[in-house]
């Protein structure tokens, strides 16, 4: 939908501050969806979403001008000069009345459809279902089955559907509901493939200093007991002693006492038979708020000095919270392998929507190889964070009603947890960190329903699958942006695929994840958008996909040259020993130019002197199929080098001419071979008689969409 623009101010200096605060010149545009500056060479342009604007600052008049400093939800920090000051109030005035969201239904999901995807209503909601996941895991079976939650009568922040043993029965379930905060019970969200290590979540018990519930501790033993007479994925049955159940709760002991002063509390020993109780020291929403504040205040500094970041960061603790989160996560997964005791385990900090979340997730993604995929991942994060009801609404600052002592970075951290993991493991993961960083923004710009409000019931209320875009239909539309072409899965996995279409297999990560050594700041989520501090590891991610995606233009053109092959041999009357004979020397001929790229020669579109070469092309003439109409046929599916794939510093767009880092991730056009930036290129069919879908830059459509019949 075009959005008509607002407001447009000249003469505006943009202050490059990670480039010795060097001034730029240019023009300021304000439109609804967009304030974007373009400098005056019209090649660099710092575009920022209207939705993602977190806070719009003016500084005291100076002499060069009237400062005004716009801060991203995605950590962008833009900082302009105006020249005048009552052009600084006017730009202050519009910004902060576009971005003001009174309410839920004031955001931007249910005023806009986000432009280039499908108008379909609903589309996307469904690509998700909870009961499919669960039936992958083998549930219900003969120790766990499922309760009917649909009008959320249990639980008004839980799923529709709970999995609780099948010994409980619904009055013990109520009990334990009503001694946890927010009726949170204990249910469960993982089983492993041997059916009888579970891992179980909920909120804490609501103690005190003395008081204790019959159905909650019921409850607890027969999560303890499911294992008696669990089921494993082949369908055998195990009657063992169950071990110990682990119930790990997220938060420090001290936070844990306090509330148990105040009448809740964790589980005691005393009362709570056959478990192992421990806690993992997770700070609150509140220490990891200050602990981003202080983090970012010096990452986002360019003056700062390496002693002051190093030490700034240090302090923050970030980087020892992710460590925390990590560490407990794999203690829980690697422990519910047989080898480990098979333990079961139940989670849970205070109200059970936040660490309890991330531990959980977490846990789920080191041992369960299907979370690891794309589709998997977006499974992972329906179920643990908006099923069991994340407070994406709060937590996100989503409308002005929102507390501010309740906004915090939770799923951020889960995020840059995630990253860790890809990082180390990137043949393990199916997708790339540049997908992490669009969930990020996702959760907080309110331009797709799927991370709006609070839980699964004020989702149903809003009525958010007929009237908003999901945020999976544009990450299907965008796939190729956020697949890893590194990604390699287990034999174990691929061949329980072949078998399930979504197989429920474990394969746990190296322990070596929770190292200390290894944790690092996420730099290109905290500092992606200056554009002059290179992102090696998305540039490599970029050169690799552009590599795949021309291999597999040349793979499918050299298939249809060869059936044009054998088409225009059978009109000449060629027999099929004749066909096999000439395709085999066009194979050649490839495999001659395949060489001569190899060897970076300036004329590998010509012929190569050589004797065997010279037989091929005598072969070829008397076919009449000259080995220079191959060789032409085939350059017109442009090749590049792999160095050529990643774009240099102070290249343009060849379509819209802005600088290509600064518009990422870029392209490669299958047609003409030149390297666009991210929105001048388009993903087409156009090869015929192939299915996949390749990239053509904005110049080469037009002229396809005027040349329909143009062979490629």
């Amino acid at each position: 939908m075009h959005l008509p623009e607002l407001s447009k101010f000249e003469n505006i200096t943009f202050v490059d501050c990670f480039n010795g605060y060097a001034w730029i010149q240019g023009v300021l545009h304000i439109t609804h969806a967009h304030t974007f500056f373009v400098d005056n060479s019209k090649k660099h342009e710092l575009r920022i979403q209207t939705c993602l604007i977190d806070s719009v600052e003016r500084l005291p008049l100076a002499a060069t001008g009237a400062p005004l400093i716009i801060r991203g939800k995605n950590f962008r920090v833009a900082c302009f000069l105006l020249p005048h000051d009552r052009d600084c109030q006017k730009v202050y005035e519009t910004l902060t009345n576009l971005t003001q969201v009174p309410s839920i239904k004031h955001l931007p999901c249910f005023r806009e459809w986000p432009s280039g995807l499908s108008l379909m209503r609903g589309e996307g909601w469904n690509f998700f279902d909870l009961r499919t996941d669960f039936a992958r895991m083998g549930l219900p079976n003969a120790s766990w089955i499922v309760v009917d939650n649909n009008h959320y009568q249990i639980c008004d922040t839980y799923p529709s559907i709970l999995f609780v043993p099948k010994q409980a029965n619904y009055a013990t379930l109520l009990g334990s509901a009503n001694f946890r905060s927010r009726k949170r019970l204990p249910v469960l969200t993982w089983i492993h493939p041997n059916g009888r290590s579970v891992l179980c979540r909920s909120s804490q018990p609501l103690s005190g200093l003395a008081s204790k519930s019959t159905g909650d501790q019921l409850l607890l033993r027969d999560i303890r007991l499911a294992a008696a007479c669990a089921t494993t994925a082949s369908g055998v049955g195990s009657m063992e002693t169950p071990p110990l159940l682990y119930v790990v709760d997220t938060r420090p002991l001290l936070n844990a006492l306090t509330n148990r002063a105040q009448g809740k509390g964790y589980e005691v020993a005393s009362i709570y038979r056959d478990i192992i109780f421990r806690f993992v020291e997770i700070p609150n929403i509140h220490a990891v708020r200050g602990s981003m504040e202080k983090m970012l205040k010096a990452y986002q500094n360019p003056r700062v000095t390496l002693k002051d970041l190093n030490a700034t960061v240090d302090k923050s603790s970030w980087l020892r919270n992710l460590r925390r989160i990590v560490d407990a996560a794999f203690f829980v997964a690697s422990r519910m392998q047989p080898e480990a005791g098979g333990y079961s385990f139940l989670v849970h900090c205070s109200d059970g929507w936040d660490r309890t979340s991330q531990v959980c997730a977490l846990a789920q993604l080191l041992i369960d190889p299907f979370y690891r995929t794309l589709e998997g991942f977006q499974a992972l994060v329906e179920k643990d964070w908006l099923c069991f009801g994340h407070k994406f609404g709060d937590r996100c600052g989503q409308t002005q009603e929102v507390d501010a002592r309740e906004v915090s970075p939770i799923f951020t951290q889960f995020l840059d947890c995630t990253r860790h993991l890809v990082d180390l493991l990137p043949t393990a993961f199916e997708f790339n960190t540049r997908f992490l960083m669009a969930l990020h923004d996702h959760s907080r710009s309110g331009r797709f329903g799927t991370f709006v409000g609070c839980s699964e019931k004020q989702r149903r209320e809003l009525g958010l699958a007929a009237k908003t875009c999901s945020s999976w239909v544009y990450f299907a539309a965008k796939r190729y942006v956020f697949t890893n072409p590194l990604y390699t899965p287990t034999p174990k996995y691929v061949k329980a695929k072949k078998i399930a279409g979504q197989p429920h297999v474990t394969a746990l990560l190296p322990a070596f994840v929770a190292s200390p050594h290894l944790f690092g700041m996420w730099s290109d989520l905290y500092l992606r958008h200056e554009w002059r501090i290179p992102s090696l590891s998305q540039r490599m991610i970029e050169a690799m996909n552009n590599l795949k995606t021309q291999t597999l233009a040349l793979s499918a053109h050299s298939d249809r040259l060869r059936q044009c092959v054998r088409e225009l041999s059978k009109l000449l009357g060629k027999s099929d020993d004749e066909i096999r004979n000439l395709l085999n020397l066009t194979e050649k001929a490839e495999n001659n130019l395949c060489l001569s790229n190899a060897k970076g020669s300036e004329k590998r579109h010509n012929d190569v002197n050589n004797e065997s070469n010279q037989n091929s092309l005598d072969n070829l003439k008397r076919n009449r199929l000259t080995r220079e109409a191959i060789t032409r046929d085939l350059g017109r599916v442009n090749t590049r080098l792999v160095n050529s794939l990643i774009p240099p510093t102070a290249a343009c767009c060849p379509v819209c001419s802005v600088l290509l880092i600064s518009r990422t991730p870029c392209v490669i056009c299958t047609v003409c071979g030149n390297l666009v930036c991210s929105i001048c290129h388009i993903f087409l069919n156009i090869i015929p008689g192939v299915e996949t879908k390749l990239p053509l830059c904005r110049t080469c459509h037009r002229k396809t969409v005027l040349k329909e019949d143009a062979v490629i």
